[in-house]
Parts: structure tokens; sequence; C-alpha cells
């Protein structure tokens, strides 16, 4: 019987989503739950089913553990290989992860910059998440979709996934060169 990919996404992200209420706070399950349905929405099933749960959990939760703290105006950059021992996830690509103001052609200039530098790109997911931030810039709320309430910002959450590059020089190359595009978009 063949799975109907709507079908198969659910089954993922409900999977994902078990596990954020398993291991996270009670107070951060709502918001995390919330980012995470967002952060997976646009993506097409069949770019997701032969990863497992684990790493796609691993995945979502890199990213919302780094739009924790953020300035307006900040971005924030990490681009790494991640291996489940350091990180709790894998991936045989190298991973970089933006969260940043939501900015016209932020996802058009990062690709640019990583086609510039010779980076195949394996997979990009991109959802644009509003969020509600204190005066310190601690993330305090995910907005569901369709909701417009007070103080919420729209924020560029980009997570691609290139060719594995194991030099860390590299890496670091990489990843000050992303932020100099993103300065230059801003």
């Amino acid at each position: 019987m063949a799975v109907k990919a709507a079908d198969l996404e659910s089954e993922l992200i409900d999977g994902i989503c078990e596990r954020v209420r398993r291991k996270l706070a009670t107070d951060r399950v709502a918001p995390c739950e919330s980012f995470i349905r967002q952060f997976y929405h646009w993506v097409p099933a069949v770019d997701l089913s032969d990863r497992s749960e684990i790493d796609l959990y691993g995945a979502a939760i890199a990213e919302w553990n780094l739009a924790q703290q953020r300035a307006p105006g900040e971005s924030k950059v990490n681009v790494y290989n991640p291996d489940f021992e350091q990180h709790g996830w894998q991936s045989p690509h190298t991973v970089i992860e933006i969260i940043s103001d939501d900015m016209p052609f932020i996802v058009d200039s990062v690709t640019m910059e990583l086609g510039r530098q010779g980076y195949g790109i394996d997979l990009v997911i991109h959802p644009v998440v509003r969020v509600r931030r204190d005066d310190a810039g601690r993330l305090v709320d995910v907005v569901e979709p369709g909701a417009d309430p007070d103080g919420a910002v729209a924020e560029s959450v980009i997570h691609a996934e290139v060719v594995r590059e194991r030099d860390k020089a590299e890496l670091e190359r990489l990843r000050e060169n992303l932020e100099r595009v993103l300065g230059e978009v801003r």
C-alpha cells in the first residue's frame, strides 16, 4: 500500500513533536512545537523520508537553539558538520543554520554565495517565522501562522545542507562569507 506524502509528513512531524514533549521543559513545548511545524511545513515529504526521526529532530532543535537569543538586526550563522556524539544528530552534509531578520532576497543571496564558493546544495529549508522577543532579545513565543499579535516580528530561518566540507578553516571562511553577504543584504 502506497503512503501518501501528506501522511508521511504528518507522521514524521508528529514523531518529532512527541520527542519535543518528552525532552523539553513544559513551558517551552508549545512554542518549540509551533517552530518545528513551521520549520518543516513546506518541505516535501520525499526530502525527509530517508532521514531518521532523531536527525530531523536534531536539525530542527539546532535551529530552535540558535533562535533563542537574537538582537534586532543581528544575523546568527552556524556552519558545521553535525555528528551524533557531539551534536546528538548527524548528517552526511555540512549544515548551515541562519536566524535573521526577514529581508528580501535573503535566500537568493545565501544560495548564490554557496554556489559562488562551489558548494553543491542538497537541501534548503526556509520558513519565515513570526516571533516575539523580550527586551533582552530572548525568544518568548512563536506565533502561529495567520495570527498577528502586538510585538511579533518576522524572522528568516534558513537551514541549508551542502556537500560536506571537512577543512575547519574552510568552514570558518564559509561562515564569514555568509555573514558578509547577510550584511550586504541588510
